[in-house]
């Protein structure tokens, strides 16, 4: 996802026990921490309260709608349980939700949440950077970082971010079986078995409107050339962030809080390859001549192919270069194209 001030990551942790949700057409065999359910044609979404449910529930269906556009095969059925500190899904939750049909599942800090952890996680630190201050100081010390109670949230920014990852579980469940999924996980692969281009593109393929347009503004930006890779790398480098989220896994179970300095530290240059995914898909929407060239590319990948081989092979049929080194000079072209001019990259 982009970089945001703060990063947000939920490591495996049992639920407690919890007493049976208020779960409409949800099933009734679920046993969740008090949250309300609603069921639709995307799926099951648990959150603390109805509004939340249905707006989630929106978000799915948004991202469904954009998969089958863009991939040309139905969107799995899911369930996103939002609460719960960010905790992972339990097992037998995880197991009864698969039963129903549930293909994926995300576990998810809705705005409420994500405030808690972030003022739990700042007031740990500050206790042990302020021995012996009162506590009206280190009260004051949080309301002072944090955002105001009152203030409305970034619900927009939230929702989008959760398109995005579903994005990520829309590809993963369509294309590879649960088996590929779990061995990926062992071969340094960042979210699914396929390559780590191509699950990015289509996680930011489901986002909203507003932050397509700050990928896309960035993307032709004056400081984009110096940080985009040939694709000859790109379709075969690990996604930037494999090798930190070890780091913040040694950190112990549970939803971390980076904010600041640590956050730019960790993320580093990430955040242009989510940009890079989006140029990319971008760019083989307008070059090709199959909307939903996407899904032809896993499909051909997800049979143990690589994107050289899909061009080879397929290329010519949908109004590509039939090489990556040609696919890659028609990119540089395209990139130039919308380059800003000098005039304009001055007056920024």
């Amino acid at each position: 996802m982009r970089h945001r001030t703060t990063l947000l990551l939920a490591a495996l942790l049992p639920f407690t026990s919890a007493t049976a949700a208020d779960a409409g057409d949800c099933p009734a065999t679920l046993q969740l921490h008090e949250l309300s359910c609603v069921a639709t044609a995307q799926g099951w979404f648990h959150a603390a309260n109805p509004a939340t449910a249905r707006q989630i529930a929106e978000d799915a269906a948004l991202a469904a709608s954009s998969f089958e556009t863009y991939f040309g095969r139905p969107a799995p059925r899911g369930a996103v349980i939002a609460g719960e500190q960010g905790r992972a899904i339990p097992d037998d939750i995880g197991q009864a939700l698969a039963a129903v049909g549930a293909a994926w599942q995300i576990p998810w800090l809705d705005a409420a949440d994500r405030r808690a952890v972030q003022r739990s996680a700042l007031e740990r630190q500050l206790r042990a950077s302020m021995p012996g201050a009162d506590e009206a100081q280190l009260q004051a010390r949080i309301d002072a970082t944090l955002p105001s109670a009152s203030a409305p949230p970034d619900t927009a920014t939230d929702r989008s971010a959760l398109r995005h990852e579903i994005g990520h579980m829309l590809l993963i469940r369509a294309f590879w079986d649960a088996p590929a999924t779990d061995a990926s996980r062992s071969a340094g692969h960042y979210g699914g078995p396929g390559p780590d281009w191509l699950d990015e593109l289509a996680a930011v393929l489901m986002e909203s409107q507003a932050m397509t347009g700050d990928r896309r503004a960035k993307l032709h930006s004056p400081e984009a050339a110096a940080h985009m890779q040939p694709l000859a790398t790109f379709f075969d480098m690990a996604h930037p962030m494999v090798a930190r989220m070890s780091e913040l896994a040694s950190r112990g179970p549970g939803a971390h809080v980076i904010s600041g300095a640590e956050a730019q530290r960790l993320t580093g240059d990430a955040g242009w390859f989510y940009v890079q995914a989006r140029g990319v898909a971008d760019f083989l929407l307008d070059t090709s001549d199959d909307p939903a060239v996407f899904g032809r590319i896993a499909a051909f990948l997800a049979d143990g192919g690589d994107m050289a081989g899909w061009l080879a092979a397929h290329g010519a049929q949908t109004g590509l270069p039939a090489s990556i080194t040609e696919l890659d000079a028609v990119w540089t072209q395209w990139l130039a194209a919308r380059a800003p001019s000098p005039e304009a990259a001055q007056a920024r």
